[in-house]
């Protein structure tokens, strides 16, 4: 086929250019910034729908600051002081943003200050956080520390009926738990991690009445991986290190 007078023949096995390849990688962050930080953004910590979600009008935060934002995980983390009866204390909570089937949500939690620092002050190159409690995982280590409580008391400690009251994580004994440092191996199949436990001290006065104490610990937790790898529990020694746990 015979190219018209004037127009020359497309070179296909032309290479692209440097300038192309640096536009379309423009085209791809600015696409992925626009995934993470705007249609999937994370309401500040002094924002005022996160102020009215967190205190409810009843109380008043001062000294507001980011502890640190977990991008990865859309979850902020939030620190304040908080004046009663003349004192200033300390106040933590977290933004995050929930995915659901159809829709995100924003949720807002309580937390404890010391924990909100030590998840928080550090942030990975991926976003996440930098102390994941490897090789267990955070999850995996309260899941085990929670079916410890039972084994030793006996039965579950729950509140289904206090699930408008309170956030699930906050009807359990052991509400949150945080490396402090990575888990060391004690012998093959046995891994020692260094804690900070936030405990709860719940009853319930009312059908719509609660009563609770939170408590923070540190202390060394041993735990120890089924036979099939799968699995990980508390050791034997888990009501004695419980006990010895210092509190904060």
């Amino acid at each position: 086929m015979t190219m018209p007078s004037g127009l020359a023949a497309p070179d296909n096995d032309a290479p692209v250019s440097p300038l192309a390849w640096l536009t379309l990688a423009s085209l791809l962050v600015a696409g992925l910034a626009w995934h993470w930080f705007s249609s999937y953004a994370v309401p500040q910590c002094d924002d005022r729908e996160t102020l009215a979600a967190v205190t409810a009008a009843r109380i008043g935060l001062h000294d507001i600051k980011q502890a640190g934002y977990a991008w990865s995980q859309k979850t902020r983390g939030c620190l304040a002081t908080v004046n009663s009866h003349g004192k200033s204390m300390q106040y933590a909570y977290t933004v995050s943003r929930v995915e659901g089937r159809r829709k995100s949500r924003i949720v807002y939690d309580d937390a404890r200050p010391e924990l909100i620092q030590a998840r928080f002050g550090k942030i990975a190159w991926n976003g996440d956080f930098v102390q994941q409690a490897e090789p267990i995982g955070r999850e995996v280590l309260l899941q085990a520390m929670l079916a410890g409580m039972d084994g030793f008391r006996g039965k579950p400690l729950l509140f289904p009926d206090l699930g408008m009251l309170l956030s699930p994580q906050h009807y359990r004994e052991i509400a949150d738990v945080e490396a402090v440092a990575p888990c060391r191996e004690l012998r093959p199949g046995i891994q020692s991690c260094r804690l900070l436990v936030e405990r709860n001290d719940i009853a319930r006065m009312a059908p719509t009445t609660v009563w609770s104490l939170s408590v923070l610990q540190q202390g060394d937790f041993t735990f120890q991986r089924s036979k099939d790898g799968k699995n990980w529990s508390v050791t034997p020694q888990f009501r004695m290190e419980l006990d010895q746990a210092q509190l904060q």
